[in-house]
């Protein structure tokens, strides 16, 4: 008896070790994901719905009550943010992106996301009567008026339509914003996270995650070549 059942357990090794490996194809419709920071995949987590529109959230120091279902696009609404944040970085099916000035974002920055200053660059409220500005889009975040030809596909080319993503600041005032435009320029909303601001990751485990290097001074010179104004 116990010959045959180690005759039975060899066999079994066996087929184990003839199993064929699965191809990228097949590890992906799973749910595994390359992982570009490591060799090898990682299981992707789904990402939960980027806004609870049934939230109440009353932020501390006696600020006013955010109200989600009048107030989407706050980061407190947000289904990612200081809370869980560490576990959707790091995709390579999100697009990571900090609205902050470049002297800001040098100075401390999660390390994934790139910088588009946002009032350098997007929106200035003027941009679209004032020949001096530089930016894309003038009007209010909510109608924006674009200032160039070429602004809505700038726009397209900086936040593709394809991709989830993440939005961040400093406080995330600037996200709602910049939601607002790209809502009044028809992206799915579904798919773009107000993930806050940089100062309020203060949790000891996204240390290893931002570059904090206070002594960079950085002087921006801002200007955009190649686009025609209206």
């Amino acid at each position: 008896m116990l010959k045959k059942l180690l005759i039975i357990a060899l066999a079994s090794l066996a087929l184990v070790g003839c199993a064929k490996a699965k191809t990228d194809e097949e590890l992906v419709a799973e749910g595994w994901v390359k992982n570009p920071a490591e060799n090898g995949y990682v299981f992707q987590e789904e990402l939960p719905a980027a806004r609870d529109l049934t939230k109440k959230y009353t932020p501390s120091q006696g600020a006013a009550e955010v109200n989600c279902a009048a107030d989407s696009y706050a980061a407190a609404c947000s289904g990612v943010g200081v809370a869980n944040l560490e576990k959707f970085l790091n995709r390579d099916d999100v697009i990571y992106i900090d609205l902050r000035d470049y002297k800001d974002y040098a100075q401390k920055h999660f390390k994934n996301f790139e910088v588009v200053p946002y009032f350098a660059y997007i929106f200035n409220a003027t941009a679209n009567t004032d020949a001096t500005m530089v930016q894309l889009f003038g009007g209010s975040p909510t109608e924006p008026v674009a200032v160039y030809n070429e602004s809505v596909a700038i726009l397209n080319a900086i936040f593709p339509k394809d991709k989830t993503i993440f939005l961040m600041c400093q406080s995330g005032g600037r996200v709602v914003q910049m939601m607002q435009i790209l809502a009044a320029n028809g992206y799915d909303m579904s798919k773009i996270y107000n993930v806050g601001g940089v100062g309020q990751y203060t949790d000891s485990k996204y240390a290893k995650m931002i570059t904090d290097s206070g002594e960079f001074r950085v002087e921006a010179v801002y200007s955009l070549e190649g686009a025609t104004r209206k």
